[in-house]
């Protein structure tokens, strides 16, 4: 029983981490078309046990509109959307608002911004804070991802 679908809407990415698991970049290709998502979301709903559609990356709002129209379709066919995001385009909480009024307009399930250190090297206000801040105001559901700081254990018990 498959609950869930995760768009890679496309491999580029405005960051590149090391930890990022589908080697996202600036330099990366791949983005899905408006029609293969229409396919998979029609897919999708003959599948039947299908519930979530989360559209992600990379960096899903490098390409916004269609972000946009994909999340419009599977809210039509009846689904639960999120989004996860680094949240680069949230410059200020009035601006990440402009962004996100529309995913809130089309009654966005789920917002998830990554917040460490490997994506905004400010802790106490970056552009993640922004966007969640703003999805707040909008009432957006929301929370925050993270990696953690690396740590080195030595296996060393110290009595």
């Amino acid at each position: 029983m498959l609950p869930g679908i995760h768009f890679l809407l496309t491999y580029r990415c405005n960051l590149e981490c090391e930890h990022c698991f589908v080697y996202s970049s600036p330099q990366a290709k791949g983005t899905f078309t408006l029609a293969q998502v229409t396919d998979v979301l029609d897919e999708a709903r003959r599948l039947g046990s299908v519930r979530w559609i989360y559209f992600e990356g990379g960096e899903p709002f490098l390409f916004y509109p269609l972000m946009l129209e994909g999340i419009r379709l599977a809210r039509e066919r009846g689904f639960q959307t999120g989004v996860v995001t680094n949240a680069y385009w949230a410059t200020t909480v009035e601006d990440a608002e402009l962004w996100l009024r529309p995913l809130a307009e089309l009654l966005l399930a789920d917002f998830v911004v990554s917040d460490d250190l490997f994506h905004h090297e400010e802790v106490q206000d970056n552009p993640a804070k922004r966007a969640l801040a703003a999805a707040r105001r909008l009432g957006l559901p929301g929370d925050s991802i993270c990696i953690e700081r690396p740590t080195v254990e030595t296996g060393v018990d110290k009595e």
